[in-house]
């Protein structure tokens, strides 16, 4: 009876290391990625970086990209910036972007913003705060 209850003990306890191990083996494969669909990685894609400097600059401002792959601006300099999608019109005040509700950030004084081209097509993009100075770009998916 004794030997049985080892015998039990010992596979409750090989059972409960286990099932940590396995945890922690999870974690480690999803450490770094965020729960946002838009910036979780598949295989054969790539993320692009566009920095939003302090000189009012998209840098790249023109990009070009594979279809399933993300884009990530980044605020580089100390100016705060957003990013949205759509075109720039010219009215007689000045410049004026025109959000296509693709994506708009807030203003971020620092971090970033990732967004996945999901569909082929040209993207114009804006920063809102500095659109008149010519803070612009295009992303163009193939």
């Amino acid at each position: 009876m004794m030997k049985r209850a080892v015998i039990v003990l010992n596979t409750a306890v090989l059972l409960i290391i286990f099932s940590f191990y396995g945890c922690s083996i999870a974690d480690q494969t999803n450490s770094g990625l965020e729960s946002d669909p838009s910036t979780t990685i598949s295989p054969g894609t790539t993320t692009h970086i566009v920095e939003m400097t302090a000189d009012y600059e998209f840098v790249p401002s023109y990009l070009t990209i594979k279809q399933g792959d993300s884009v990530k601006w980044v605020v580089t300099g100390n100016k705060p910036h957003e990013v949205a999608s759509g075109p720039v019109i010219e009215t007689e005040d000045g410049r004026e972007g025109v959000s296509d509700g693709l994506w708009k950030t807030g203003k971020m004084a620092s971090g970033s913003f990732t967004y996945t081209f999901h569909s082929t097509g040209t993207f114009p993009y804006y920063c809102d705060s500095h659109v008149d100075v010519g803070m612009i770009g295009t992303i163009t998916v193939k």
